[in-house]
Formats: structure tokens, sequence, C-alpha cells
């Protein structure tokens, strides 16, 4: 049966189809992502190595014209680069009934959100999950920051001959992350937790370049059933200093775990050993010590249940043992965040 579309459309889809699959894609990925039976993407495939690019041509066949004019279409398209509040809808979510009624109010043709659905995938449109960002977030400050603020502190720190270190503290709850897995159809898996417990592990991470920019290190401490207040966060720094030779500059949030006498009695304490920076508000993407917990929450302890709070606090020990000096590792959380590497990383 041959599928809905244009000459023009069924051909960038054939082209689609073959390109998605030489990309490495299953044949059933590029089929539901391009909303066609799987045995017509293994035809045109077969075509295209037998024939090359000739065989994928469509021809034009009688058939109904589209409802929208090409103008009209590109509209369509536009308005979902728009807030759907602006036209109307109480939430900022997209979904093709709502741009079917609006496609239906605007030029009285109604559509089936269905093939809508379909439409949308063809032109290169998905169904995505939001990122979320505070809104006290501002990008003009946070660009500001990066062409001003990161270059001087960096100017600080080979002056001092300091190793620059960013730090950020977390949390990890009994609950697992749970992630989908793979099991027999009608025998949805159960994981089995503790409920009622509120035990957790609280862990600061500090992210550290060489004076020489030439190596990453990662410091890191955990909690159980605790929390990195101010003075712990002292405890924490002293413990880094030790660790740390060289005079170390700080770069981290504007918490208020990082602020009162127990910083400042550490900071007068080590004078000329202890600098701090502050990171723009409202920027965790900054901070690459935020993609070292990324990856422990939702790649090493996703569909993890522990038994207690000690338990969990030696799974998570060992994950960032394993991680605390392998360069490849830490290198790939700078280049996940949003603050430059050092030229001397970059290769």
């Amino acid at each position: 049966m041959r599928n809905e579309g244009s000459p023009e459309e069924l051909e960038h889809r054939r082209f689609l189809a073959v390109q998605r699959l030489s990309e490495g894609y299953t044949t059933e990925e590029v089929a539901d992502f391009l909303d066609v039976e799987p045995r017509s993407v293994r035809r045109w495939f077969a075509a295209f190595r037998q024939h090359g690019q000739v065989a994928l041509r469509a021809q034009g066949v009688p058939g109904r014209p589209s409802k929208l004019t090409s103008t009209q279409q590109k509209i369509v398209l536009r308005w979902l680069s728009e807030n759907p509040t602006e036209f109307g809808f109480p939430t900022e979510l997209w979904t093709t009934a709502r741009l079917a009624q609006l496609i239906e109010q605007e030029w009285e043709v109604s559509f089936n959100p269905r093939y809508l659905a379909a439409w949308l995938r063809y032109r290169g449109l998905s169904p995505q999950k939001p990122q979320r960002v505070a809104r006290e977030s501002n990008s003009k400050v946070i660009a500001a920051w990066l062409a001003t603020e990161w270059p001087r502190i960096k100017k600080k720190a080979r002056r001092q001959g300091a190793s620059l270190i960013l730090l950020d503290e977390s949390g990890l709850l009994m609950a697992p992350l749970v992630r989908r897995t793979w099991a027999w159809k009608g025998h949805t898996p159960v994981e089995k937790e503790r409920s009622g417990h509120r035990e957790k592990v609280s862990v600061a991470g500090a992210l550290w370049l060489s004076p020489r920019r030439d190596r990453l290190g990662l410091f890191y401490q955990t909690l159980v059933n605790g929390y990195f207040n101010n003075e712990y966060v002292a405890l924490f720094l002293e413990g880094l200093l030790q660790a740390v030779r060289s005079p170390i500059i700080i770069i981290w949030d504007r918490g208020n775990m990082h602020k009162g006498d127990p910083i400042w009695d550490l900071l007068g304490a080590y004078h000329g050993r202890l600098s701090l920076e502050l990171l723009p508000p409202y920027a965790p993407k900054l901070n690459p010590v935020e993609q070292v917990w990324s990856w422990l929450k939702y790649s090493r302890l996703c569909n993890f249940a522990p038994r207690d709070g000690h338990h969990l606090n030696e799974r998570v020990l060992a994950e960032l043992i394993r991680v605390y000096q392998d360069q490849e590792r830490l290198r790939n959380f700078f280049h996940h965040s949003e603050l430059p590497l050092p030229r001397t990383l970059l290769s």
C-alpha cells in the first residue's frame, strides 16, 4: 500500500530512511520514526542498494490535494516555535490536539491528531521532554560572566599557580530513579524498595584542574543521613586543601552552605592558599560537577534499590572511586557542561 504524501514528500521520506539505516539505526527504529511499515523501509533500502538513488524516486498519482497550502503549512510549523500560552492554552505544552484545534479555528480545516503526529514527524519534529530552567536564570548575565569573569579567574589562577576547583553538593534518596528495562510482555518487572524510610546520602564533590591545566581530578565526601551545611562544607574544604598542595581557587554557587562564619574563618586561616569565586546566579549548567551527579544518578544508580542508607553510601563511594582519576570521563563531564575547557585539555 502506497504511503500518503506528495511525490516530493515520499521521495524525501525514502532518502531519509536510507540515510538513517546507513547511520546504524535499525529497520524498526526508522519505521517508527517515519511512521511507516518496516517492510517498506526494507524494500526502499534493497532498491537503493541495487539501483542507487534513482530507485527512490516517486511518481505522482491522482489523489486528494493537501488540505493546507504551502504557506499555511509554514505558518503551522512557525506556531511550534512560539509559546502555546500565547494562543490561549493554559500550559506550555504543544500537542497535536491543540494544533488541530488551532488549524480549525484559523482556516476551518479539520485534522485528525494522529495524522498530524505523522505529518510533524515527517517534517523533522518529535515529542520531546522540555529542559527545566529556573525563571530567575538570566542568559545575559551568564554570557557576561563567561566573557569577563571566567577569563579573569583563569588569569588569577595562572598568576598564583593555583588549581581551579569547581565544587557542588547533591543528595541521593532510598527510592531509585527508575529507567526502562527489558522484560517479557505482560510481566512488568518489580523493584522492591523500603517505604517509609527517610534515609539518604549527601555527597560533596570538587572537580579540580591542576595548575598546569593538563590534568583533572575529583575529590569527594559523603554523609549518611546528614547534609552539607556550612560547617561540613568547611571541613570538606580543609580535606581538599590537604589533598591539593597548590593554592586553590574555589568556584561555586551562591548557596547558604557556602557562606557564614565557618567559611570565613577557614578563608582567614588559609589566606594566600584559598580564595573563593562565585558562579552567576541560577547557572548549574556552568558547573561540570552537576554532570557528575547526573552520571551517578541516571547512569550508575538508576534502578538500584539499596537496603539502607549505608548500603547506598557503599555503592556511591564505589562508583566515585572508579571515576575520580579517569581523565577521559572527567574531561567528558567538562565537555557536557557549558564551561569552556582550558586549551591544554581540549585535545
